[in-house]
């Protein structure tokens, strides 16, 4: 059963998290998850799973995004953050240019898991269709 100090953890934990990856603190970033970090993006982007502190927060921290926007282009709003013992869920909307010059913008829900005060799993959803769309795997209708 959650309780209010799980719940008070995970909520700071995450604005931390957040506020690291919105700043590029990769090191930051790696004192917030566990050794053994999983992030499992949607399987039809083509990209992860990542596993591991090095894999995950490089990839989090441009390296995976790196190849398919304008890193500098990228910009995350976060909409909303729900947290519940030691789970929190984040919906955000994601802006970027891709690498082709086309215009992106997408929403996520992201479903931490923490172990204590450490992020332990990222599990990503997005609208994989619209991603296939703008990166042209399917014809746009």
């Amino acid at each position: 059963m959650a309780t209010s100090e799980d719940t008070e953890t995970t909520r700071r934990v995450i604005g931390e998290f957040l506020a690291a990856r919105s700043a590029g603190d990769m090191e930051r970033m790696a004192a917030l998850v566990t050794d053994d970090v999983e992030w499992l993006p949607p399987p039809s982007m083509g990209i992860g799973p990542f596993s591991g502190r090095d894999t995950v927060v490089k990839a989090l921290g441009g390296g995976a995004i790196g190849r398919i926007f304008q890193p500098e282009t990228v910009q995350r709003r976060v909409d909303h953050v729900v947290a519940d013992g030691n789970t929190a869920v984040v919906q955000q909307t994601l802006t970027a240019t891709t690498r082709k010059g086309a215009a992106y913008e997408n929403h996520y829900c992201w479903v931490y898991t923490f172990e204590g005060d450490k992020v332990a799993k990222l599990v990503e959803y997005a609208d994989s269709y619209y991603a296939a769309k703008v990166f042209g795997m399917v014809p746009s209708t």
